[in-house]
């Protein structure tokens, strides 16, 4: 599967804005790498593709003076690409089951809500979960 669009574009300013908050504090990526544990080469794909961990995020962050601002950038970057994953598994879903004609006047939707808190920040977060069910008829088997 291919990055969506969304997660490339995000990714891609994580990169510029770690590159950028190295460069104000005038850093080469070694000495970066070294200060925060890793290797000069993570800096320089972490700049490149945007592709790091949070952890990496957290240090590169309180290295530069970002606070939590990096690891909150990838922890959005995370949830988009969760949300690209769910997307695509659920249209694949949708692809392998036969199609069924349900009248919308037969269809009964509520909505279910579950408060919870998130993994990575602990901020309170609301799902919102859209539940459908219709009412089909059986045919029955023809007499002999």
């Amino acid at each position: 599967m291919s990055t969506p669009a969304p997660v490339a574009d995000a990714r891609a300013a994580l990169g510029r804005q770690l590159a950028s908050l190295r460069q104000a504090v005038s850093f080469t990526q070694a000495q970066a790498g070294w200060r925060i544990g890793y290797s000069r080469n993570a800096v320089s794909r972490a700049e490149t593709t945007g592709v790091c961990s949070r952890d990496f995020c957290l240090a590169a962050g309180r290295l530069y003076g970002a606070g939590d601002a990096l690891a909150l950038a990838h922890d959005r970057i995370e949830a988009l690409a969760a949300a690209a994953r769910a997307d695509a598994a659920r249209q694949a879903r949708q692809a392998r089951q036969p199609r069924v004609s349900v009248q919308p006047e037969e269809t009964d939707v509520t909505f279910a809500v579950a408060e919870t808190a998130c993994p990575f920040c602990g901020k309170p977060v609301a799902v919102l979960a859209r539940v459908s069910a219709a009412l089909l008829p059986v045919e029955s088997p023809a007499a002999p």
